[in-house]
């Protein structure tokens, strides 16, 4: 029996581990943190249970075909809620917009913002339709060489759907160039770590999928997939080793040996699959001999996605008014956005996602309190901020704006609170500047082919799963890439 260690028991490492696992491979996990799940972990404190990370989910297929896998379902083990809308999106002004996936209640909502938008809508929805079932192509598949992604008829596609168009600009022209709805339709780019200005209209596949699929909710959180999944991994036979960091994979001359962990402990490996940062696993994990293909000169050449600002608020009330989630637009989009990715300072006036599961799912925190889960993106760590100055004004600028869409007296409120800041994501999970979302962001050449491929050109049994690998960034993305890795895997080692 072959034996298979995991670095990083994020969602990706803990599927990758349940599939190794019912093809026959011996699996240990080693995590770093105190707990599973990476991005997807959790607070319970004070009576409160917090998404430290991801809050929602998308293209739920992905999450049922890991279960589908080892004979499972997702659906018959944990309950989820579908969110209608998906969405209610507040711009500076005091107006609103709830994003349905029932299109005729989206349609009437658009017509409020702008007359005449609804036929607008659904142009934008089949052209997004289209750019899905394009996308998908290059998302589950493993590729091998430049021709998998290249050929005439995938060309002839990328040109008929206007995919290599810049996002903004083709989504504020469907729309006519109102302010609001090209905000509304184009900002699902952030979540893959690019600004809706330097995107690839291809990614607004990503909005058609919200849209078209819906949007999903655990009930519990997220975390009760993680637990879920350490659960089946312990039936399985699966070994999960938290507080315990690696310290190095051992390369030798005919591939990995093992790996070495923080502590001094061996641990003999025929095959390593780092579900940890990819930048990070070759920068601080691999010895000089093994990295011919990143060497840091490349890795620091490399484009990064943004990261972000958390604030999790317990809150002694409850509000009936609100939606599950919501998103918040600055008045200058553009200056915010800029801030992010360009002149890498705190934003003026964030946008931010803001969560508040408790409306679903009022047992995530004490009776008759409110969970509240506030996003901000921000630069990066390569930006010359002091997050110890920096945080409590950006906290500030928050609880500003949740006063005016909340509670004016929210502030007298609150319970229990906790921030997240981008040193922390750099601290807790290795991720490479601090980036929030996933590591390498989504410009083309770091996409399909181009991006890391999930397995070592020159270092024999070392793989990849993970947001640093293709597909990339996103949940379900990760499911995918745990799909695509093991079926390498199963290929070349059975």
């Amino acid at each position: 029996m072959k034996k298979v260690v995991i670095i990083g028991a994020g969602m990706g490492g803990l599927a990758t581990a349940l599939r190794l696992a019912y093809q026959g491979f011996a699996v240990t996990i080693l995590e770093k943190l105190p707990l599973p799940g990476g991005r997807s972990n959790v607070i319970m404190e004070a009576g409160y249970r917090v998404d430290t990370g991801p809050t929602i989910l998308v293209m739920k297929e992905a999450f049922e075909d890991t279960y589908r896998s080892i004979g499972r379902n997702i659906n018959e083990r944990l309950d989820f809620v579908q969110l209608d809308p998906n969405y209610r999106v507040y711009f500076h002004d005091d107006t609103y917009l709830d994003l349905y996936s029932n299109m005729a209640h989206l349609a009437q909502e658009m017509e409020k913002i702008d007359p005449g938008a609804a036929e607008r809508l659904f142009r934008f929805i089949g052209e997004g339709a289209k750019k899905y079932e394009l996308g998908m192509d290059f998302v589950d598949r493993n590729f091998d060489r430049i021709t998998d992604l290249a050929n005439f008829q995938s060309l002839k596609r990328l040109v008929n759907t206007g995919a290599y168009q810049n996002l903004y600009h083709q989504v504020s022209n469907i729309f006519q160039h109102n302010d609001k709805l090209a905000k509304t339709f184009s900002f699902h780019s952030m979540f893959l770590g690019l600004s809706p200005f330097d995107a690839l209209a291809m990614y607004s596949l990503i909005t058609y999928a919200d849209l078209a699929l819906g949007m999903w909710f655990p009930k519990g959180g997220i975390y009760s997939i993680i637990e879920d999944m350490v659960s089946l991994a312990d039936e399985m036979g699966v070994e999960i080793r938290t507080n315990s960091p690696v310290a190095e994979i051992d390369v030798g001359d005919e591939g990995v040996k093992g790996v070495f962990l923080n502590s001094g402990e061996y641990i003999q490996a025929d095959l390593v699959v780092s579900n940890a940062d990819l930048p990070h696993t070759y920068r601080d994990l691999v010895n000089g001999n093994g990295r011919k293909d990143y060497s840091d000169q490349r890795l620091e050449r490399m484009s990064y996605a943004c990261s972000g600002y958390i604030l999790y608020l317990g809150v002694n009330q409850i509000y009936p008014h609100m939606r599950h989630q919501s998103l918040y637009f600055a008045e200058d989009y553009k200056a915010n956005l800029d801030s992010i990715f360009k002149t890498k300072t705190l934003p003026e006036d964030p946008s931010f996602h803001l969560s508040i599961p408790t409306v679903t799912d009022p047992t995530l925190a004490p009776e008759g309190h409110s969970l509240i889960y506030v996003l901000a993106p921000m630069p990066n760590l390569t930006a010359e901020i002091d997050w110890d100055e920096a945080a409590p004004i950006v906290r500030e600028k928050l609880l500003d704006q949740l006063e005016h869409i909340i509670d004016p007296q929210i502030r007298s409120h609150i319970a229990w609170e906790r921030d997240y800041r981008p040193t922390n994501w750099q601290i807790d999970i290795n991720a490479e500047h601090g980036t929030a979302f996933g590591s390498l962001s989504h410009g083309f050449f770091q996409s399909s082919y181009f991006r890391p491929h999930n397995k070592s050109r020159y270092i024999d049994g070392l793989y990849f799963v993970g947001q640093s690998t293709y597909p990339g960034i996103g949940m379900p993305m990760v499911h995918i890439s745990s799909k695509l890795v093991t079926e390498r895997i199963v290929q070349e080692w059975h």
